[in-house]
């Protein structure tokens, strides 16, 4: 039996010439081990390829194997697929850039009072409807007017006709119409304005109406063909300033709405000294000679005399206090671009300072 080889303490330092030979046997071994049981290991990409090279085709060391593993994990943690790059690049390109989206607000901030109005008018089936649905209305309400002697849609003349002054009921029948916004549509020039940042200026105004552009309100044509074929006499009772009505008749008779040789029927504003901006001494003066069987315009102004400057509220009171006119003496078109409802809001000032108007406007608002 072989002697018993002498124990050593584990913690005994081995002889030097013994330690060296120790260094050189144990990394050997721990090569052998790392080299059969380090691939098994290993994630299944890289033990199967790293860089697209099968790594059995390659004569490394424990720490290289382990070097790229780790490098190649980085690489799958850090880089997406070619999908989810594509779609973060889809989703990048559909955000606004700090510039365009300074722009959108930008955009979003610089606009106009009247570009929603103005849009309302050209682009809306809503507009159109409106229109035509108040002119279709006219026609009707006309027929029943004729009809009926002691029938007006002059508040005075409605007075006298309930006490049954024969010489009135005798009279012939006519119906007043207003210009701008109830026969001739002037969004164009509310276009134009919006486009060059402006409000109205008399000037302007005074430019676009010696053009004789404009086009007719929705329903107003075949309103007109009723009248005319039922014997009713119209009249075209208008604020614009006496010194345009050639240019205004200009565009009636292009619009075939009047003959090029019929009796003149436009009574402008200041045409008479007595005729001021104020309606009522031209419709009392057709009422004179005529049973007026309607009233159509898009202003209170166009059916009542309303007073000097009155609040919006006093506008609306007297509204009120007609509600039997409406829809059968009285047709009223739409306007949400001007009018007396606007400079009510702002005191009747039409000198003030933009931001004074907008800063009453804004404080006529009710939010509650």
């Amino acid at each position: 039996m072989p002697s018993e080889l002498p124990r050593k303490h584990f913690f005994q330092q081995p002889a030097p010439h013994q330690r060296n030979n120790d260094m050189r046997r144990v990394p050997l071994s721990l090569l052998m081990i790392g080299l059969t049981f380090l691939p098994a290991c290993q994630p299944r990409e890289t033990a199967e390829k790293v860089d697209g090279i099968s790594i059995e085709s390659r004569v490394i060391d424990p720490f290289t194997i382990t070097t790229i593993a780790y490098s190649d994990d980085k690489k799958s943690e850090n880089q997406s697929t070619p999908n989810v790059e594509k779609d973060k690049a889809e989703i990048a390109d559909s955000q606004p850039t700090t510039s365009e989206s300074t722009a959108m607000k930008m955009t979003s901030r610089e606009t106009h009072e009247d570009l929603d109005a103005t849009l309302w008018m050209q682009t809306s089936a809503e507009y159109y409807a409106t229109c035509r649905q108040a002119y279709r209305l006219a026609e009707k309400q006309l027929v029943a007017a004729i009809d009926t002697p002691t029938w007006s849609a002059d508040l005075v003349q409605k007075a006298e006709l309930s006490g049954h002054q024969s010489e009135k009921i005798d009279l012939p029948s006519a119906v007043i119409l207003d210009i701008d916004e109830t026969v001739l549509d002037n969004s164009p020039y509310q276009a134009r304005r919006i486009h060059e940042n402006g409000s109205f200026t008399p000037e302007t105004w005074k430019t676009w109406v010696e053009e004789a552009t404009a086009a007719t309100v929705p329903g107003v044509k075949e309103f007109l063909k009723v009248a005319k074929d039922s014997g009713v006499e119209v009249f075209f009772v208008t604020n614009r300033e006496n010194a345009v009505e050639h240019a205004t008749r200009r565009n009636l008779e292009q619009l075939g709405l009047i003959e090029p040789d019929a009796v003149d029927r436009i009574l402008s504003k200041r045409e008479r000294d007595e005729w001021t901006s104020d309606k009522a001494t031209r419709r009392a003066h057709i009422a004179k000679r005529y049973r007026i069987l309607l009233l159509i315009g898009d202003d209170l102004n166009d059916f009542v005399s309303i007073g000097d400057k009155p609040s919006s509220q006093a506008r609306h009171d007297l509204a009120v206090e007609h509600a039997d006119m409406w829809g059968t003496q009285w047709i009223q078109l739409p306007n949400a671009n001007y009018g007396g409802w606007e400079r009510s809001v702002y005191d009747w000032d039409d000198l003030a300072e933009d931001a004074v108007k907008l800063k009453k406007k804004y404080g006529a608002l009710q939010a509650e």
